[in-house]
C-alpha cells in the first residue's frame, strides 16, 4: 500500500474517513475472529458496530481517533494486503498499542458472543446458550445430597438462625493505623 493510497483515505486534517474507518473496523473484526463454514465471521454479524459504539461511549473520542491512527501507524489500512500482512499489521498494533489492543479484542468477543447468530452456531452445536441466561437460567440436575455432599470433613452447615454477631468493640478500628490499612485502601 502507498502513502498516497493512505492518505487518500483520510481526510485534509490526517482523519480517517467514515467509509475507511469502518472498512478498517470490520477487516480487523474479521482478522481476530475470522468465522468459517460452522461460525459467522465477526463482521458478519455486525461486531464492528457494536465495537465502534462502544469504543466511543466508554472509551471516549479520543481513543476512537487513537485506535485509526494506529492501524495506519502499524501499516494499515488493511485493503490491499494479503491475509498474512493483514495479521502482521494486527501483531504491530498489539505490540504498539497493547492497553488499547487488549480492550479492543475483548470487546470484540464480548460483542460476538452477544449475537444471536453465534448463540446459534453454538446451539448447533449441542451446547445449550442462551443470550439472557439470567432470566430463566441454565437446567440443571437438581442437588443429590446423598452423592454430591461435600466429604472432605472442612467446614459445616449453619442454619440462618444460629449465626450470631460477633463483637468486635476490641478491635479497635478507628485508630489511624486501620484506617489507613484497612478502611481507606
Amino acid at each position: 500500500m502507498t502513502v498516497d493510497t493512505i492518505h487518500a483515505q483520510q481526510d485534509n486534517a490526517g482523519k480517517t474517513s467514515p467509509a475507511a474507518a469502518a472498512e478498517m473496523l470490520a477487516r480487523l473484526v474479521d482478522i481476530l475472529i475470522p468465522g468459517d463454514a460452522d461460525w459467522p465471521s465477526a463482521a458478519n454479524v455486525g461486531v464492528q458496530g457494536i465495537l465502534a459504539t462502544r469504543l466511543f461511549e466508554e472509551r471516549g473520542k479520543a481513543h476512537y481517533a487513537r485506535l485509526f491512527a494506529a492501524i495506519i501507524q502499524a501499516g494499515g489500512p488493511f485493503k490491499g494486503h494479503d491475509e498474512d500482512e493483514q495479521v502482521a499489521i494486527v501483531k504491530a498494533l498489539e505490540a504498539t498499542e497493547p492497553e488499547l489492543f487488549g480492550w479492543v479484542r475483548d470487546a470484540a468477543y464480548i460483542a460476538y458472543y452477544e449475537s444471536p447468530f453465534v448463540a446459534a452456531a453454538i446451539n448447533a452445536k449441542g451446547h445449550p446458550y442462551d443470550l439472557r441466561p439470567h432470566i430463566k437460567g441454565y437446567p440443571l440436575a437438581p442437588f443429590d445430597i446423598e452423592h454430591q455432599t461435600p466429604r472432605h470433613g472442612r467446614g459445616h452447615y449453619l442454619p440462618t438462625e444460629g449465626v450470631r454477631r460477633v463483637d468486635i468493640s476490641g478491635l479497635d478500628l478507628d485508630s489511624e493505623r486501620t484506617q489507613a490499612w484497612g478502611l481507606k485502601r
